[in-house]
């Protein structure tokens, strides 16, 4: 019987780790504690770029042309809509939606898929938190301190012990 127990708990716990780690890289401006420009970036792990690649590179050449990034676009990233694209903002700790990125630029850099966008909206940096993660999906969001471009404020990086593999980043 314990046996079959261990086995089990052996099972679930092999269903329940990140399939994909994404390093987020936040660039944002703030000017009189509001945001006035706001950039992402998202490095995919090296098994999931490898995937991504020979399924996203079609014509083989290592780089995202125009029409693989479109593809990319339309069949990858706006899916993630329904996920509030693994980015959560809080103003006066209340759930508010994600503008809709725009700008969206997908590379291949060191054997890694990138993607890059921004979102258009003017924050007040004293009320607001942007959080990064997901439960649904398996996805694993990274934040550190090496990874942030923040001009005009500082930050304060949380990970968040009740999420699947989450951040917090508040800015003052």
């Amino acid at each position: 019987m314990k046996s079959l127990l261990l086995l089990f708990i052996l099972h679930i716990s092999l269903f329940a780790h990140p399939h994909t780690f994404l390093d987020v890289y936040p660039t944002i401006k703030v000017n009189n504690a509001k945001t006035t420009s706001i950039h992402f970036k998202w490095v995919f792990d090296e098994m999931t770029s490898s995937m991504l690649i020979m399924d996203i590179d079609s014509n083989g050449n290592g780089k995202i042309d125009a029409k693989e990034n479109f593809f990319i676009y339309t069949n990858y990233f706006t899916s993630l809509a329904d996920y509030g694209f693994y980015t959560h903002i809080t103003v006066n700790s209340k759930p508010v939606e994600l503008p809709k990125p725009k700008n969206f630029k997908a590379t291949i850099e060191n054997h890694r898929v990138c993607y890059s966008f921004d979102i258009e909206a003017n924050y007040d940096i004293t009320k607001t938190a942007f959080s990064f993660g997901d439960e649904e999906l398996y996805v694993a969001c990274m934040l550190k301190k090496e990874f942030l471009n923040v001009v005009g404020a500082t930050v304060k990086i949380t990970e968040l012990k009740d999420d699947y593999f989450g951040y917090k980043m508040e800015l003052r």
